[in-house]
C-alpha cells in the first residue's frame, strides 16, 4: 500500500538532494510538522539516521519525540515505526535519536 502525502510548497526543499537543510522564519510557519513529515516519509523509503537536537534538552519530554509521536499516527505509519522510550525505529532499520547539544 502506498501512502501519499501532500506538503507546502515552500517546504519542496526537503525532498532535494542537499545532506542540509534548514527552515528560516517565525512561529507558525509549519516547519516543525513539515520537517517531522517529510523524515517520517523519506525513513520509511530508506533507512535513515537522525537525530534531532537542542540547544538544551533535559528530557525527552522536552525533544520533539512527541511530535513525530502524533505524526506516525496522524499518517497511519504504525505499521512501520515503533516508538520507544528514547528513540523511534523503523522496520527498514530507519532511527530517530534525540539528543541535547549543551
Amino acid at each position: 500500500m502506498e501512502l501519499e502525502y501532500e506538503f507546502p510548497e515552500k517546504l519542496a526543499y526537503l525532498f532535494g538532494d542537499h545532506r542540509y537543510k534548514v527552515g528560516r522564519g517565525g512561529r507558525g510557519g509549519a516547519k516543525s510538522w513539515g520537517y517531522a513529515r517529510a523524515l517520517l516519509v523519506q525513513g520509511r523509503a530508506k533507512p535513515l539516521r537522525i537525530l534531532c537536537a537542542r540547544e538544551v534538552q533535559k528530557s525527552i519530554k522536552e525533544s520533539v519525540k512527541h511530535l513525530l509521536d502524533t505524526q506516525i499516527e496522524k499518517m497511519q505509519l504504525g505499521q512501520h515505526y515503533r516508538s520507544l522510550d528514547q528513540e523511534i525505529r523503523g522496520a527498514n532499520g530507519t532511527e530517530f535519536i534525540f539528543s541535547g547539544l549543551a
